[in-house]
């Protein structure tokens, strides 16, 4: 037990400290390609010397060591090599989520106040606005000699990452370089592929990366290939479950991390049979809730991974990423689990009942340094001055260490993984003149894991408005994904418990029982 962040906990003996250093590392590898999309490669040394001269690029922007900058695009070459350049030139990456809508890119301009924004599309806001696009010149452009990168304490912080949270806009978590760092040294402990073990004779992981890397998944999967030479192929587009088997017959994809809903859709595909998907050898999936049915689907489609290839994560952005891991044998021995913590994270249940049942909390350098923007008495509800993440969801330990959670406490619903706030979509409706009441829920979809509705009650003396009128009038205030896919218009109040809370529950089972 070692201190940081002014409170105990555990620690690995060794760690990088730096950007620059998790970068140095990458250079036992030259010509092995990093990066894929569409027709473009990129060659581990051919990134290392875009991000050097992308830094070059946004100093001529006026960007400075400290400075938060807003990335806002798709997955793509010129976002990876944003977030490095960003990183060795000491600023601070923002990482919006991509599907925002307008209200929602103001809220964070409003709250993070960045200095620059990078974008993939066009932007009306009051700062500088510069194409991501711009940055593909530094891929075939003349090597440049950049500065010694700016380094910082490891509490300083060096990511912002966007959660829904259980109410209004997207909360801005705050994560410092030891949370990044320490991250991505869990889960390499865990897979045996530190990468000072590895070298140019190593086998090469090629892995998929459909999951947005503004998520705190996907950007993990992203670190974590890197550092370790592995390739990644990214997508181009929307989600495709035909364009994904095609990739991984193509490419040849050994590891493809994703939430349930994708792979329901791949596995459901007509395509499925007739892919040579003999390549693929780990799916680890997270994001979301994994059913023990979906993983009995994908062992009996593909049983080769059944021994092995299987996993399911934990965890969280205020994290800073995942705190336990299942791997098949797990998965076997304890159908349901999210599995046992990483080594440096602990876990401990919060006013358990009778079955053991509690609030999860959790402890890790990994947890954010906070929300940006918060008040000290909205930090502390969140993480504690002992350093406990409080996550809101409930769940239980077993007496071997094994974790399963039970449900979430907060009024969030994840669809297709991507979380949302209930409070915040409840808001948005009730801005219509004709709206008396509304109550956001989610309720099991076999798809996206959840559907999320919405029960309307209309004022009694004028006409009832059209789910389609509704849907309309929250679109340029939710996301697409926040808009939700069933409406019940009513007259009637809605029903409600001891305190006047909405009866959430019994709403989800009329749904459910469609009465």
């Amino acid at each position: 037990m070692s201190t940081y962040g002014g409170h105990p906990g555990l620690v690995y003996d060794r760690t990088p400290n730096s950007f620059s250093e998790l970068m140095a590392g990458t250079e036992v590898w030259t010509d092995r390609t990093f990066l894929v999309h569409g027709e473009r490669r990129v060659t581990f040394a051919g990134f290392r010397a875009a991000a050097q001269a992308a830094r070059v690029h946004l100093a001529d922007l006026g960007i400075r060591p400290g400075d938060r900058v807003l990335v806002f695009g798709y997955n793509s070459p010129e976002w990876v090599v944003a977030l490095w350049a960003l990183w060795l030139e000491g600023a601070v990456p923002v990482l919006a989520n991509r599907w925002w809508s307008g209200a929602e890119i103001d809220h964070a301009v409003s709250v993070l106040a960045p200095r620059h924004v990078l974008a993939d599309t066009t932007l009306d806001v009051p700062v500088p606005v510069s194409p991501l696009d711009q940055l593909r010149a530094v891929f075939d452009g003349p090597r440049v000699e950049a500065s010694p990168a700016v380094e910082s304490d490891g509490d300083v912080a060096a990511l912002v990452l966007f959660t829904s949270g259980s109410s209004g806009m997207p909360k801005a978590v705050e994560l410092s370089r030891r949370s990044v760092i320490y991250n991505q040294h869990d889960i390499m402990q865990r897979t045996g592929r530190l990468p000072h073990l590895l070298d140019d004779d190593s086998v090469q992981v090629v892995s998929l990366a459909t999951t947005p890397m503004f998520h705190v998944g996907g950007l993990s999967s992203l670190l974590t290939h890197f550092l370790t030479g592995g390739k990644i192929v990214m997508t181009e587009g929307r989600f495709d479950a035909g364009r994904i088997l095609a990739l991984i017959e193509r490419e040849r994809i050994q590891v493809w991390g994703a939430v349930p809903t994708m792979a329901i859709r791949v596995l459901e595909h007509p395509d499925f049979a007739s892919r040579d998907l003999s390549s693929l050898k780990s799916w680890p999936l997270g994001g979301a809730p994994v059913t023990t049915a979906l993983l009995d689907r994908i062992r009996t489609k593909l049983p080769k991974l059944r021994e092995r290839g299987l996993s399911n994560t934990w965890g969280m952005t205020e994290a800073g990423g995942f705190l336990t891991v299942a791997d098949a044998r797990d998965l076997a021995t304890h159908p349901g689990t999210v599995g046992r913590p990483y080594p440096v994270v602990e876990i401990r249940i919060a006013n358990p009942d009778a079955d053991g049942v509690g609030e999860v909390l959790a402890r890790s350098p990994t947890v954010m340094n906070g929300y940006v923007g918060a008040s000290p008495e909205q930090a502390a509800e969140t993480v504690d001055a002992e350093g406990w993440l409080h996550s809101g969801d409930l769940g239980h330990l077993t007496e071997d260490g094994y974790l399963f959670i039970d449900g979430r406490s907060k009024d969030v619903v994840i669809r297709g993984g991507e979380n949302i706030a209930c409070p915040h979509v409840e808001a948005a409706i009730a801005t219509h003149p004709h709206v008396v009441e509304v109550a956001a829920l989610g309720i099991p979809h076999p798809d996206l894991g959840e559907e999320l509705v919405a029960v309307v009650v209309h004022q009694a003396d004028a006409a009832p408005p059209t789910a389609d009128e509704l849907a309309g009038h929250v679109s340029g205030v939710l996301s697409y994904f926040a808009i939700p896919t069933r409406w019940e218009i009513r007259a009637q109040p809605l029903p409600t418990l001891a305190g006047e809370k909405v009866d959430k529950k019994s709403l989800a089972a009329s749904f459910a029982t469609g009465d």
